[in-house]
C-alpha cells in the first residue's frame, strides 16, 4: 500500500459522495495531493506504519469519511475527533482500500450517513 493507491480510493469516494472527481498531484513518494476547484486534500505516509488523511477544514467532509471509515472498521468510536486529519494504521488503510476499491460507486454512494 502507498499513499497513491490510498488517493485513487479517497477520490472515489470523494466523487461518489460529492459528485466530482479529484485531481491527483504527486509530490513525492510518501505524500500526494488531491484537489478539485476549491480544496486541497493530502495523503502522507511518512510513517512507514501510519497514514494521514488531511481535509479542507476540521468540520463538513471530514465527517462523512469518519463515519464511513468507522463503519467499515466496525470502530467508528475510536475515529472521533475535531481536527483536519484522521490517521490511520497501515492495516486500517489496507481494509479501507479492499473494501472501496472494487465496489461499485453507486454502492458506496448508498454509504453516505449510513
Amino acid at each position: 500500500m502507498n499513499p497513491e493507491m490510498f488517493s485513487k480510493v479517497i477520490s472515489k469516494i470523494h466523487e461518489a459522495y460529492y459528485g466530482e472527481k479529484l485531481l491527483l498531484k504527486k509530490v513525492s513518494d510518501t505524500e500526494i495531493t488531491l484537489i478539485n476547484k476549491n480544496e486541497i486534500f493530502t495523503i502522507e505516509n511518512h510513517v512507514k506504519t501510519r497514514f494521514r488523511v488531511v481535509f479542507p477544514d476540521y468540520i463538513g467532509k471530514i465527517s462523512a469519511f469518519r463515519n464511513l471509515f468507522g463503519r467499515i472498521m466496525n470502530n467508528g468510536d475510536n475515529i472521533c475527533d475535531t481536527s483536519d486529519f484522521i490517521d490511520l494504521p497501515k492495516s486500517h488503510v489496507v481494509s479501507i482500500y479492499n473494501y472501496i476499491y472494487h465496489k461499485d460507486i453507486n454502492d458506496i454512494t448508498k454509504l453516505k450517513d449510513y
